[in-house]
């Protein structure tokens, strides 16, 4: 009996260590931006937002409120698997839209604002010391 238990709480442990992001690729992500590199000067003010290179499919890096930058994955969460899905943001800059399913998260923080998507876009940890952004997974 206590070896039943015992692989129910593993069984139990593995399945909620399931990847939510599925079908995304788990890419290292290491990036160091300096903000005052001209660059990045699209980066400067709150609500502004500049793409990298990195990630899966590419990463948009959003200024919250110039103390606070918060990065996300341009692959969408919704049918990862479709090679046409990549998030944009559109032109208020403070959502971005799948090109495929049409699914629209919201900047501030990920979440999904309408469309078929359930998932909020893959966030980066950030943390920024006033010149520098590092971004890493």
């Amino acid at each position: 009996m206590k070896e039943l238990i015992i692989l129910i709480l593993f069984a139990a442990t593995m399945n909620s260590c399931k990847n939510q992001y599925e079908g995304i690729p788990n890419v290292n992500v290491d990036i160091y931006i300096n903000i005052q590199n001209p660059q990045y000067q699209s980066l400067s003010g709150m609500g502004s937002w500049t793409y990298l290179e990195g990630g899966s499919k590419g990463i948009i890096v959003f200024n919250s409120d110039n103390e606070n930058f918060l990065a996300y994955e341009r692959h969408c969460p919704f049918d990862a698997q479709n090679s046409c899905s990549k998030v944009s943001v559109d032109e208020t800059g403070l959502s971005a839209t799948d090109s495929c399913c049409f699914s629209k998260y919201q900047l501030l923080n990920g979440s999904i604002i309408d469309g078929p998507g359930s998932l909020p876009l893959k966030g980066y940890n950030t943390s920024f010391d006033g010149n520098i952004i590092h971004i890493w997974n």
